[in-house]
């Protein structure tokens, strides 16, 4: 008994290293990306700010006019994407179907949007439907191979 304890204990470092280890590669890769990420961003801010620096004032203007711009569409569609997920996911809700597939029906137009889920319902079915007839395949009952039944005892016991 004190022989696996003394095993257990053993293996506990080796498990404790091994997950520092992993968790160490994870981070390291994070901070990579990250780092990445970070200085293309800060190399495409000077670039612009380099662009801004030799613009007139109306040309700058006008950049900045064009950034907004396209800042506020970015936005824009961000919001009708989630707004047509969330009114996905009220109609797969109001049709008892899993919500979880809002993202891959919704869609800016209702009308579509509608037609994206009955289509969606029907493969659906159809998967479902499948599913469970493969899952209860299987063997036939079998079927006795006497011609007459045997004489029932209870109903013998009635006279029957």
């Amino acid at each position: 008994m004190e022989e696996k304890k003394k095993k257990e204990t053993e293996k506990q470092p080796d498990i404790k290293a091994l997950v520092e280890k992993y968790v160490a590669e994870a981070v390291s890769g994070l901070k990579e990306s990250f780092g990445k990420d970070f200085e293309a961003r800060i190399a495409a801010e000077r670039e612009d700010a380099a662009k801004m620096a030799q613009m007139s004032s109306e040309e700058r203007a006008k950049a900045e006019i064009e950034k907004s711009r396209k800042d506020f569409e970015t936005e824009r569609a961000q919001y009708v994407s989630e707004r047509a997920e969330f009114e996905a996911a009220k109609e797969l809700t109001a049709q008892n179907l899993p919500v979880t597939f809002a993202r891959f029906v919704a869609d800016g137009d209702n009308d579509k949007m509608l037609e994206n889920i009955s289509i969606f319902k029907a493969e659906f079915l159809k998967a479902i439907e499948a599913g469970l007839s493969e899952r209860l395949k299987g063997t036939l009952p079998r079927v006795s191979k006497e011609n007459e039944p045997s004489a029932d005892p209870f109903l013998s016991g009635l006279g029957i």
